[in-house]
């Protein structure tokens, strides 16, 4: 089977061994933890984006291109606000 991102490689121990059904059920726990894991991936970012910015002085603008965006992105990061939108509770 191949093998997760780079960032994720950790996450190989869920597919070692034989396949059981508690293999499946943490699978699966995962999969429904993605939410939840993208919510605390994009606060991590943010409060590093923020330090580097309140901290260090970096701008904006020196961001925006290690990260892949524009500046006024790195801004709405810094602020919180995600270009995707998230489900309110009741929406399935």
């Amino acid at each position: 089977m191949d093998k997760p991102p780079p960032p994720f490689e950790q996450l190989a121990d869920l597919t070692a061994g034989d396949e059981s059904i508690e293999q499946a059920v943490a699978l699966t726990a995962a999969l429904t933890a993605i939410p939840d894991l993208q919510r605390w991936l994009r606060e991590q970012r943010q409060h590093v984006v923020l330090t580097l910015h309140e901290r260090d002085g970096i701008s904006y603008t020196d961001m925006a291109p290690h990260l892949g965006v524009k500046p006024e992105r790195v801004s709405g990061i810094a602020r919180g606000h995600s270009r995707t939108p998230r489900k309110k509770a009741g929406d399935e």
